[in-house]
């Protein structure tokens, strides 16, 4: 991945990938239950292109995927990869409701089915934590404390209150109930449920995670799930990047999720990401990004064990994007479609599902309609002889650009419902 684009999302996205890998606070979901993990497969057991048959919209298929999806794939920039991660759990004393989940989470998640589905693809091995592992701070909690002062406090501290820091080490932070805490600027509960980073003292780089006290301890594990993922595929974001980023081919993603894209960032927007794993390992966590099992048209969240279904564009192309508004390169290629201004285009897009459901309803939205408002600058609809489908069939997204944004590129959001359950896909429409 370019130098340039890089830059631009360790710059300008300090919530996401770069120096602070924060986890943006999303919607509450339903908790549900996991059963057990489903077992990851070889990428080469994904399903070949295959073309759409039986008339214009296909035809439903008993092969599951129809045909091999496009999702997203996370970049490794060859930084470290913890391989043995070991969790110091540190709270206050007077944290006498989140300390008796905190530690235990801590002390359980690395033999649990859910770690090895969430990161295991990565390299990443199990976490030890234990007794030695867990500090209690007895001084009086902060009134308020930031970023800087957490810093302070480890290099004050390793070798006393904290352990001696060690290769592979993560400090957790459960910030007190009775602290607030500060994220650039602002009290962290408006905008963050978490973030991870890393900085360098006397020559050794030393990853750590805070979760401020914005919530229920349960939620917290949650959030915690998300800051220990990433901080073990990428513990030193600020100096040696590792799991950070999308593959060139897939900027459409990096801009769905607006820069926030290490492997817990990409699915945190995802509503059905979180939920309650079951005994022994019975806490509230997040799924994490596969780039194994999104190809083979499972989710690419993962442990994710109920049927999947989505949409995949068709007959993808080339296409450049001006990322000079975002310090990037003037001419970035990806993948996506091309439509001049005031000109229309119909995308061809695939229903596909990793076993059998019932038909889906699909629309598409501008922007990513979680979290950004739209930009008025397409209008889009989905054919309307084919507005739902199931696994091999297929339909048509009309495009037509009306205005030109900064990217000289627009997003679109291609929204797939069955039930209660909805699945997200974006696309680049460059003008």
């Amino acid at each position: 991945m370019a130098d340039a684009r890089r830059v631009r999302f360790l710059v300008p996205w300090l919530l996401a990938c770069g120096g602070n890998g924060a986890t943006l606070l999303p919607t509450d979901a339903a908790v549900d239950v996991s059963p057990d993990v489903m077992q990851a497969v070889d990428a080469s057991d994904a399903k070949a292109d295959v073309a759409v048959e039986a008339g214009a919209y296909g035809a439903p298929s008993s092969t599951y995927p129809a045909f091999t999806p496009w999702m997203g794939q996370l970049t490794n920039n060859g930084g470290p990869i913890l391989s043995a991660p070991i969790v110091v759990t540190i709270t206050w004393d007077d944290d006498t409701t989140g300390r008796p989940i905190f530690e235990p989470f801590g002390d359980e998640i690395g033999a649990s089915s859910y770690w090895s589905a969430a990161v295991g693809e990565w390299g990443v091995g199990p976490v030890t934590s234990g007794a030695p592992n867990h500090v209690h701070i007895s001084t009086t909690a902060p009134t308020q404390w930031a970023d800087s002062d957490v810093q302070t406090f480890i290099q004050g501290n390793m070798g006393g209150v904290l352990p001696t820091y060690a290769a592979q080490m993560i400090y957790v932070f459960y910030i007190s109930p009775s602290t607030t805490f500060m994220f650039e600027g602002q009290n962290a509960c408006g905008s963050i449920g978490g973030y991870h980073d890393d900085f360098v003292y006397n020559t050794t780089d030393i990853s750590y995670a805070v979760l401020p006290h914005c919530s229920t301890p349960s939620k917290m594990t949650q959030y915690a799930s998300h800051e220990i993922g990433e901080a073990s595929t990428d513990p030193d974001p600020s100096t040696r990047p590792g799991i950070n980023g999308f593959d060139d081919p897939y900027l459409a993603f990096e801009e769905w999720q607006r820069g926030n894209v290490e492997n817990g960032d990409a699915c945190e927007f995802f509503p059905d990401s979180d939920y309650t794993e079951m005994a022994p390992f019975a806490f509230q966590v997040q799924r994490l990004w596969s780039n194994k099992m999104g190809p083979l048209g499972h989710s690419p969240c993962q442990p994710f064990t109920t049927p999947y279904f989505n949409m995949a564009p068709l007959m993808l192309e080339d296409i450049m994007v001006d990322l000079s508004s975002e310090g990037g390169p003037a001419n970035f290629a990806t993948k996506g479609y091309t439509c001049a201004l005031n000109q229309t285009i119909q995308i061809p897009i695939g229903f596909y599902s990793d076993s059998a459901t019932g038909p889906w309803t699909v629309t598409v939205a501008e922007s990513n309609p979680l979290v950004d408002p739209v930009t008025g600058r397409l209008t889009l609809s989905i054919d309307p002889a084919k507005t739902s489908g199931v696994n091999g069939e297929q339909t048509n997204i009309n495009v037509t650009v009306i205005a030109q944004g900064p990217l000289n590129a627009e997003l679109l959001t291609i929204i797939s419902t069955l039930g209660t359950t909805t699945h997200y896909l974006p696309l680049l429409i460059a003008n």
